[in-house]
């Protein structure tokens, strides 16, 4: 029995009474009718989502590049903050002969405080 989509059709191998079922043979179990509105949907969908986790994915790229970035600036002033510390802590703490003639020296700081005090008690 063909179900009168096709004239041409080849013939069946056995006959069904039910209409409805043989119309679900003819096409395989399940109707051929795509909702085109559905594919639209789904695939504007996807692609909106694809956009938004690359813009989130390119957002926290240059998040974290940012800070790296500014982690090395810190670290790198930081560095040369405890050089020049450093080399004003060995400038205050060394013994040095400024002007022998004149008598001016350099004395740790920790000596000339107490010079002091011994001064003015």
């Amino acid at each position: 029995m063909q179900s009168g989509k096709e004239p041409n059709k080849e013939p069946e191998y056995f006959e069904i009474q039910d209409p409805e079922f043989q119309a679900s043979v003819d096409q395989g179990v399940m109707s051929d009718e795509i909702g085109m509105s559905r594919v639209v949907f789904w695939t504007v969908a996807t692609s909106v989502l694809v956009i938004v986790l690359i813009a989130i994915a390119y957002n926290l790229y240059q998040f974290y590049k940012f800070d790296k970035e500014f982690q090395q600036a810190v670290n790198v002033e930081y560095r040369e903050l405890n050089n020049h510390r450093a080399d004003n802590i060995n400038l205050l703490n060394q013994l040095e002969v400024i002007d022998e003639e004149q008598g001016i020296f350099r004395i740790p700081v920790d000596s000339a405080k107490t010079l002091l005090i011994n001064r003015s008690n």
